[in-house]
């Protein structure tokens, strides 16, 4: 079987986790202030603060930028969490469409409904499946509207946009270290990053039950519980040092997929690396009119593959009661009609590549 995605684990991996778990208190131990400070240093943001998960990153993000009862605009191709956390906050989730070449948030669509809709306060861009967004048009819309900015990096630890990674783009990075990202901390997890001191500070007691100090009794505001262990952070600490080299890995496997695939007629292949882009390929994702047969095919030979995503965010059930439809998104409805996630990981080998290549070329020329 060759897996959708595979968590990397390694001797290293479990000799800092059994550390951690003998020598550091199982929360607030020492691996888990100097995780945090090395993956700020990572992005290249002041602050880092690390959360239960994504969401949490999310949630707690917005939570901190004061958005309740106002609207958060975001893409629908997605996966779900980025929209409940503007549910989670108390504000109200708004969509906009995709482009249809890198499959994120249309620059050119946030224009038009950010002049349309004047409750708008905050955007996600969502650098999917680790390509990043195009934040330059992103941040000159939010800087002429005075609207914050929270990336969400959840697939995309270490991409680069014009020199700078990631997380550090905008106001605010949310990151998940759940076991299907690029990076994963042994189970589940989040980060947010910022620069801003007042962020990471109100970050930081929603995280710990609205403490400000984790050996104080006295809780400021109403927080929620939402700390990684010392052990997980043990763990990340060792990743992050591997994480550029697993990146570049991932770059060369999709460079092999896209070789080996080009030229088939009716086969969309993604965006690659540009001069000032350097996406991480969390997925490689094809788009063709016969994915559900592509799927088939694969699971037939032995190899897993997924669709991300295929129910764009508006079409989900909770937000069909809020009003949206069919039709509203074209480009994000179609994006999830065609997709197929190929397997990728930093291991991937160049036999696996050419079974799935080979799988694919059968039976779009059979």
């Amino acid at each position: 079987m060759i897996r959708l995605d595979k968590t990397m684990i390694s001797q290293e991996m479990i000799d800092a986790a059994a550390d951690a778990l003998a020598n550091e208190p199982l929360l607030f131990g020492e691996s888990v202030s100097l995780f945090e400070e090395e993956f700020a240093r990572f992005c290249g943001t002041d602050y880092a603060v690390s959360v239960n998960s994504g969401t949490d990153a999310l949630i707690f993000t917005l939570m901190a930028a004061g958005v309740e009862k106002k609207h958060v605009l975001t893409t629908p191709s997605s996966y779900i969490a980025t929209a409940n956390s503007a549910v989670h906050a108390k504000a109200k989730p708004v969509f906009c469409d995709i482009d249809k070449k890198t499959n994120n948030i249309s620059p050119k669509e946030i224009a038009k409904a950010v002049k349309k809709d004047r409750k708008i306060a905050a955007i996600i861009p969502v650098h999917l499946h680790g390509y990043p967004a195009a934040m330059d048009e992103i941040n000159g819309i939010a800087e002429k509207r005075g609207l914050f900015v929270l990336e969400d990096a959840c697939q995309a630890h270490g991409a680069l946009y014009s020199g700078k990674r990631t997380g550090s783009l905008g106001n605010t990075g949310a990151f998940s270290f759940n076991p299907v990202k690029n990076m994963t901390i042994g189970g589940d997890g989040g980060m947010v990053t910022t620069n801003d001191e007042k962020i990471a500070k109100k970050v930081r007691m929603l995280a710990d039950s609205g403490r400000e100090n984790p050996y104080t009794h006295e809780h400021e505001i109403v927080g929620f519980t939402s700390r990684i262990s010392s052990v997980s952070a043990a763990i990340g600490r060792v990743q992050l040092r591997h994480l550029d080299s697993w990146n570049a890995h991932r770059g060369e496997a999709a460079k092999k997929y896209t070789a080996a695939l080009a030229g088939i007629e009716g086969l969309i292949l993604p965006e690659g690396e540009l001069e000032d882009v350097r996406p991480v390929f969390n997925k490689y994702a094809i788009k063709s009119e016969k994915r559900d047969g592509i799927r088939s095919a694969l699971y037939a030979a032995g190899i897993e593959s997924d669709s991300h995503y295929p129910i764009p965010i508006h079409l989900q059930p909770p937000y069909r009661k809020m009003g949206h439809k069919k039709g509203e998104f074209p480009n994000a409805e179609r994006f999830a009609d065609t997709t197929l996630s190929l397997p990728m990981a930093a291991d991937m080998t160049e036999e696996e590549i050419g079974t799935v290549c080979r799988t694919v070329r059968e039976f779009l020329k059979g």
